[in-house]
């Protein structure tokens, strides 16, 4: 029932306000990122301090490494009122609900719509829950508000007895991550705060090409977590799961080469070149290109169950060969380093 965070310096309310507005960016044509973090019921003052810390970091990341408009990125946390400039509503059930109401009704096709979910979970039944204040929602909630969304959904639950969601929802064009593998294992996690540490600076970049993928900051997230549990000689009472090839099933192990990781390997919430980059329209038209190309791939991953496994390996690899291809000739634009 509980979580615990480390003591990160992160880098750092008002009224609930209506969800964001379309802005100048979101009408050019170019995939979009629209994040929602939420912090629920923290129960001690280390939490609510930790929760808070955690989410105003990503918040500003947002901002400064992702090059997400503010008007596109929302922090829902227990006590709106512990950060005037970021946490825009109080995390109820409601509020959470109407918010991605109306980021799936203005996301497209090709956006990414992040959610990272951060306080304490429980299980009811077969059904996984985060806490709010006032009522919790649960997983299935949270799948039948997103289930509409044609953006590609990266959903990330940091909680305690978080591993059911992986089930609810899980599907096309899904990443899925959880600090558990289950709804027993409903200890403190350590998952979260590595997992912000990877997000919110270079930590996780470990291809070096300055962005963090999601693959990169689940793996730097876990294999930090494992290195904890072993140091301290305890067993483990966490094991983060990550799924984006839509069968329901997560895995620690997750990697490029499958059965999970590959799509999770090629999303970013920072931008190539950042958005210098992002205003150079020769850049725009090889992003768009590769977005072309990862929906290429998603749809040949759709597909995978009704392949040969041959088949399947033999069409992807040119899809991969082409996407790598693309993401040499962005990194190429990039503003020379003095």
């Amino acid at each position: 029932m509980t979580i615990a965070f480390l003591a990160l310096a992160w880098a750092m309310a008002t009224t609930p306000t209506p969800p964001p507005p379309p802005c100048e960016a979101c009408t050019q044509g170019a995939p979009r990122t629209w994040l929602l973090v939420v912090s629920g019921v923290s129960g001690e003052k280390r939490f609510a301090d930790g929760f808070t810390e955690m989410g105003t970091a990503l918040v500003a990341a947002a901002s400064a490494r992702f090059a997400i408009p503010d008007s596109m990125t929302w922090y829902l946390a227990e006590d709106s009122t512990r950060d005037a400039r970021r946490i825009r509503g109080r995390s109820s059930k409601a509020t959470i609900m109407a918010t991605l109401t109306r980021m799936v009704g203005q996301a497209k096709e090709g956006d990414r719509l992040v959610v990272v979910l951060m306080g304490h979970g429980s299980s009811q039944g077969n059904e996984s829950r985060i806490n709010l204040p006032g009522p919790d929602m649960s997983a299935g909630e949270f799948a039948q508000v997103l289930g509409p969304s044609p953006a590609t959904v990266i959903f990330v639950n940091t909680a305690s007895a978080s591993g059911e969601f992986i089930k609810a929802l899980s599907g096309p064009r899904r990443v899925v991550i959880t600090a558990t593998k289950s709804a027993r294992e409903a200890n403190e996690t350590y998952f979260p705060g590595y997992f912000v540490k990877a997000l919110t600076s270079d930590a996780g970049d470990t291809d070096k090409d300055g962005r963090v993928s999601m693959l990169e900051a689940f793996t730097y997230a876990r294999l930090e977590v494992e290195k904890r549990f072993e140091t301290s000689g305890l067993l483990p009472t966490e094991h983060p799961m990550l799924d984006d090839d839509g069968d329901g099933t997560g895995h620690a192990d997750a990697s490029d080469k499958g059965p999970d990781g590959r799509l999770s390997r090629s999303l970013h919430l920072a931008p190539l070149g950042g958005t210098t980059l992002a205003a150079d329209p020769r850049a725009a038209a090889l992003i768009e290109e590769r977005r072309v190309i990862e929906g290429r791939i998603d749809a040949l991953r759709a597909k995978r169950s009704e392949m040969t496994e041959s088949a399947y390996q033999a069409a992807l690899e040119p899809l991969l060969v082409a996407l790598a291809e693309k993401n040499r000739a962005i990194r190429a634009l990039e503003p020379k380093k003095p």
